[in-house]
C-alpha cells in the first residue's frame, strides 16, 4: 500500500519539476524519486516482474543524489521527468498475474438413458 502512495507522490513531484524551481527542490526530488524507485524495485522483485525491476533501476540511477547525472539543459530533463512520472503512474495500476490455471481433466460422460436394454 505504501508503494502506491510513494508512486503517486513521485509522479506528482516529477510533474511539478517541469517548472523552473530552485536547485534545492531538485535535490529533494532526487532523494524522493530514488527512494520511490527503490520501493517499486522491492515490490517488483517480490512479484518477480523483471522488466519493471530493470526500468526502475535505471530511474534510480538517473535520479540518484549521491552521484548525480547532469544533463545541463532543462529541456532534456523535462522529457526525463515526464517519462519517469508516466512510469510511476503506470506502476499504480495492478497488473494481471501470470499464474497458470490448474488443468481440469475432462471426463467422458456416460448416459444411461441412451442405452438399449
Amino acid at each position: 500500500m505504501i508503494t502506491k502512495y510513494s508512486s503517486l507522490l513521485c509522479a506528482c513531484l516529477l510533474v511539478i519539476a517541469v517548472l523552473h524551481l530552485p536547485i534545492s527542490y531538485y535535490t529533494f526530488l532526487r532523494i524522493v524519486v530514488t527512494l520511490g524507485a527503490t520501493l517499486v524495485i522491492i515490490k517488483s522483485s517480490v512479484a518477480k516482474e523483471y522488466v519493471w525491476i530493470a526500468i526502475f533501476v535505471v530511474i534510480a540511477i538517473v535520479f540518484n543524489p549521491f552521484f548525480p547525472i547532469y544533463l545541463y539543459q532543462k529541456t532534456k530533463w523535462l522529457w526525463v521527468d515526464l517519462l519517469a512520472a508516466l512510469l510511476f503512474l503506470i506502476d499504480l495500476y495492478p497488473r494481471k498475474s501470470k499464474e497458470k490455471k490448474p488443468y481440469k481433466k475432462q471426463t467422458i460422460r456416460k448416459y444411461d438413458r441412451d442405452r438399449i436394454y
